[in-house]
């Protein structure tokens, strides 16, 4: 079931290195999405083309790392650390912080363009609207641990350029809840949970008091892939989210009602009463319109996918 992939989900610290390419992708000039050539980095064992199958969390998998991005030498380098579970790496810390430092620490001293993926939780979740210039303040461990990627990302960008790296080519991509579909065996988003439990006409609770604005994964799998495709197009903080806030008690509602179930079978609860007690109360982000026109791409509402 999607909660045993939940409780059972294991902790992976994962990445991508793109192959030098040319051109970039949006939503309308290129449908459907074709992602950049690559490799893939991961603590699973995976039978797939490309992929390495590293321990992230110990220093001979992040040395195997470094000896990855020497030769051949990859057009850019895109951390996308796991697990996102954030309950979980708020109970876990100092490990997660291990691993996200040290793999990040690799990359920008590979002297590569740098793509990373962080969070909404970095912000305490105070207000929504949150925009790139607005000063952190993590709300849990999951956060503090990103912005200590941020700053190695950044910091990295700021002091000039390595082999294949010119000044400020760095890009880190904050986004807010992600939504789509899983592999079989991954830990299930909520967006999936929900449409599983509406499904088998199943009552759940989800809390009226975490606010979000839900991006759906192809939106930012097409940002990503123009950013891999055409490193330094992009650079600095940028932020990436839905048009529509919504509390986590309403996208489960419109998930029950986009999948033909009783509304009322979604229970309105409290955070606090809830695994996603941790998170932020607030953490709408704002996605930039400069943003939008740069990459083409602009976020789909929520009933549309």
């Amino acid at each position: 079931s999607s909660t045993d992939r939940y409780r059972q989900a294991t902790p992976r610290a994962s990445f991508r290195v793109t192959k030098p390419s040319t051109g970039a992708t949006s939503r309308r000039s290129t449908p459907p999405l074709r992602p950049p050539p690559c490799e893939r980095v991961g603590r699973r064992p995976a039978d797939l083309p490309g992929y390495h199958a590293l321990d992230l969390t110990t220093a001979s998998g992040r040395d195997e790392l470094r000896a990855l991005l020497a030769a051949p030498r990859p057009a850019c380098v895109l951390l996308a650390h796991g697990p996102s579970d954030v309950t979980r790496i708020d109970a876990n810390e100092a490990t997660a912080a291990v691993v996200h430092h040290g793999v990040t620490e690799v990359a920008a001293a590979s002297g590569l363009p740098v793509v990373l993926v962080s969070t909404d939780n970095v912000f305490p979740g105070t207000r929504g609207g949150y925009r790139p210039d607005d000063p952190v303040q993590p709300a849990n461990g999951y956060g503090r641990v990103k912005v200590l990627a941020e700053e190695g990302v950044l910091a990295a960008a700021e002091r000039g350029p390595g082999p294949r790296m010119s000044p400020r080519m760095n890009l880190v991509l904050r986004v807010s809840l992600v939504y789509g579909w899983t592999d079989v065996g991954l830990r299930a988003t909520f967006a999936q949970r929900c449409l599983e439990a509406a499904a088998a006409a199943r009552a759940m609770s989800a809390p009226t008091d975490q606010v979000f604005t839900p991006v759906y994964i192809r939106d930012v799998a097409a940002v990503l892939a123009a950013a891999c495709r055409d490193p330094g197009r992009l650079t600095g903080i940028h932020h990436l989210a839905g048009p529509t806030e919504l509390s986590r008690y309403d996208f489960a509602r419109l998930a029950y009602q986009l999948a033909g179930a009783d509304p009322n079978l979604v229970i309105p609860c409290l955070r606090a009463d809830t695994e996603w007690a941790c998170r932020p109360e607030y953490s709408c982000l704002e996605s930039m319109k400069g943003f939008i026109a740069e990459t083409d791409i602009e976020p789909v509402p929520i009933t549309s996918t």
